[in-house]
């Protein structure tokens, strides 16, 4: 048999995640086509768990018990057959790699495929190509991140270079490195971090008098979005954009592309286009920030602007936002 242990909420439950980071980590690439199939994904497994909680709920030991064993009976059954399937394309002629591939990359059947212990790139493989996949951002703050250990379905990382204790690390650790773990490994029960600290509260020097308050944006939706128009701006420069409705300051400094909430974290005061000079950021007020230090104030190290990561990948620049 394909499978040994029973299937769980959590399994059904981590088919969805899987599908729906894969999806938002694609960014406006994705087709309306792709949506639908998430939303239908989505009350799939909702209808699954819903009906497995009311098995469970059965007040006969005997009838709950012969529910269970049809439920893993069937997926069983499935499981073997996904199983066939990716024998047959292994064994079949050379193009067939592009088949199993192009299987292996989607989310759905790859969710599939883990919760039947079919999946065949280790987990330890695919921990560290996630991290692989954040390192080019943390490389550019001069920060890395290893993995120490993986133990029992638990991950132990350890944050290294300008990223160890950095006041930003938190963001990172949420915001790139969490999700894209989470992308590539929604198996992995545990995660444990080393060098992060948790972020500082918000300090301002001042605040200007009758400044107009903004409105509380939504949370955007965590995955990676992709910033159009960035990918030519030259070294030096910089610009305002607005990204699923957050206020963002993007630069580039020694070839290296940085993103931040377009707000000064001394005053509030929004960013002008000229802001940028010898890579400092500075507001109306003259307050500056170091644009490759995750922006820490040069004045008072304990005042810094708001980072966002912020990738490069295939020939597109995206930021996370959630």
């Amino acid at each position: 048999m394909a499978m040994t242990a029973l299937i769980t909420q959590d399994n059904i439950t981590q088919v969805r995640v899987a599908a729906e980071l894969a999806y938002r980590g694609n960014g406006n690439a994705q087709t309306h086509a792709n949506e639908q199939e998430l939303d239908d994904l989505n009350q799939q497994s909702q209808k699954i768990e819903a009906l497995m909680t009311r098995i469970e709920a059965f007040p006969d030991p005997e009838a709950r018990a012969l529910m269970q064993e049809s439920v893993q009976t069937l997926l069983n059954f499935y499981g073997d057959g996904l199983a066939r399937i990716l024998r047959l394309v292994t064994e079949a002629e050379a193009p067939a790699q592009k088949v199993y591939d192009t299987l292996l990359r989607d989310s759905f059947v790859g969710g599939l495929l883990l919760i039947h212990d079919l999946y065949p790139v280790p987990l330890e493989t695919r921990i560290n190509e996630a991290l692989q996949k954040v390192r080019p951002y943390m490389d550019t703050h001069g920060g890395n991140v290893e993995l120490v250990s993986l133990e029992n379905g638990v991950a132990k990382l350890r944050l290294q270079g300008s990223c160890k204790g950095c006041p930003s690390s938190s963001a990172t650790l949420d915001l790139a490195i969490k999700q894209a773990i989470e992308e590539a490994c929604p198996d992995l029960l545990g995660l444990e971090v080393e060098g992060v600290v948790p972020p500082p509260e918000p300090k301002k020097l001042f605040k200007i008098l009758n400044q107009p308050q903004e409105a509380p944006t939504p949370r955007p939706k965590s995955g990676w979005t992709i910033v159009e128009s960035m990918t030519q701006l030259g070294n030096g420069a910089m610009k305002i954009v607005e990204v699923a409705g957050v206020p963002l300051l993007i630069c580039k400094v020694n070839a290296h592309l940085y993103a931040y909430r377009n707000a000064c974290a001394a005053c509030d005061m929004p960013f002008d286009v000229e802001a940028l000079k010898d890579g400092l950021l500075s507001c109306r007020l003259n307050h500056r920030f170091d644009a490759q230090r995750a922006g820490i104030c040069t004045d008072d190290p304990d005042i810094h602007l708001n980072p966002f990561p912020l990738l490069m990948e295939d020939g597109m620049v995206k930021v996370a936002l959630g």
